[in-house]
């Protein structure tokens, strides 16, 4: 039997709690299922030994990012639905795993959460008081992997097996790219913007821009920590050409 929408927003929800089992042995395979468990409720409805099967097969061990697992959930949903052979679906949570692991790593952990606190920090040098400046991190991130993980449920249940063209081509490692020049520009930006109020005012305002342009560049040329090396060194060398002695 297919899901409904009532079987998604449950699976949903309970993705919020993925990492709320993790361990060594098993690492996120308890949070997976415990997420699947009301599409598999739908989807082996009046067959308990399908049921039974299809919950043992994926509190086998398996991990990704919390913020990517709900794409797991969409497609293994997909193919226990299709009634796959359980073989099959285990080679496909295998290789799943481990790239639902490097991207999400690679576009939260390393981008957007910097990303979000960056421009928090930002908000508060420029003023906003330290609570404005709380909730100018809380909201963005939130809202962000909120929406990541409602694509990623209706886009694993659509791609099913091709899922991973998905991961590989959807624009995923593209944002990731992208945020982490974000990233590297409001680096450069909220530094001299720091050093310009502890100097009084005596930096000239074009500086912060001109150092996160910079920053920017760098990352671009030379990514990872390479690149957060070079657009450091940017930074620094702006603020010791301009700080007064």
């Amino acid at each position: 039997m297919r899901p409904g929408r009532r079987d998604f927003a449950r699976a949903l929800v309970r993705t919020l709690g993925a990492q709320g089992t993790w361990n060594y042995r098993s690492y996120t395979a308890g949070g997976l299922t415990y997420a699947l468990l009301p599409l598999l409720h739908r989807i082996h409805a009046g067959d308990p030994v399908a049921f039974r099967a299809a919950v043992e097969r994926h509190l086998r061990p398996f991990n990704a990012h919390p913020y990517l697992i709900p794409l797991a959930v969409g497609a293994l949903a997909r193919l226990e639905h299709e009634r796959e052979e359980p073989g099959r679906i285990e080679r496909f949570r295998t290789a799943l795993s481990s790239s639902l692991g490097a991207v999400g790593d690679r576009l939260v952990w390393q981008a957007w959460r910097p990303f979000c606190l960056l421009l928090a920090i930002l908000g508060f040098s420029l003023g906003l008081g330290p609570w404005a400046a709380v909730l100018l991190f809380l909201i963005p991130y939130n809202a962000g992997h909120v929406t990541l993980r409602v694509w990623g449920l209706r886009r694993g249940w659509s791609a099913g097996l091709r899922v991973g063209a998905v991961v590989s081509g959807s624009g995923l490692r593209r944002m990731a790219r992208w945020l982490t020049a974000a990233d590297l520009l409001l680096l450069g930006t909220v530094a001299v913007t720091l050093a310009d109020r502890l100097a009084d005012g005596a930096l000239p305002a074009w500086t912060g821009a001109a150092a996160g342009a910079a920053a920017a560049a760098a990352g671009a040329s030379w990514p990872g920590l390479v690149g957060a090396s070079a657009a450091a060194l940017v930074v620094v060398g702006a603020l010791a050409a301009w700080i007064p002695r």
